[in-house]
């Protein structure tokens, strides 16, 4: 792993999206901060060709934006969490195999 640009902006991205499932498991649902992270993921699928799929990032972002914006029950409000937590988790293990050279 060389330190270049492109690598330590992909483990910022990693980092960030490590904080964004914290604020989800704490319960937070009512900040702005995840939407935030999913604007900079869907400019930077868009401008680097990385193995992350963007259909991954954009099921993340409907997810989030369901959280942030829909009045639901509790008990599916957390199925929601939590599927948007395995949708990070997928981009997370898609930028470290982009990091790690995993092809």
């Amino acid at each position: 792993m060389d330190p270049t640009p492109f690598n330590v902006s992909t483990a910022l991205l990693i980092a960030f999206a490590c904080w964004v499932i914290y604020l989800r498991l704490k319960g937070n649902s009512d900040t702005n901060i995840p939407l935030i992270y999913y604007g900079i993921v869907v400019y930077y699928v868009v401008a680097y060709d990385t193995q992350l799929q963007p259909m991954v990032v954009y099921i993340a972002l409907v997810l989030g934006l369901l959280l942030r914006f829909e009045f639901m029950n509790v008990k599916f409000m957390k199925v929601i969490s939590l599927l948007e937590c395995c949708a990070l988790g997928t981009i997370i293990y898609f930028n470290l195999a982009t990091i790690l050279s995993w092809y």
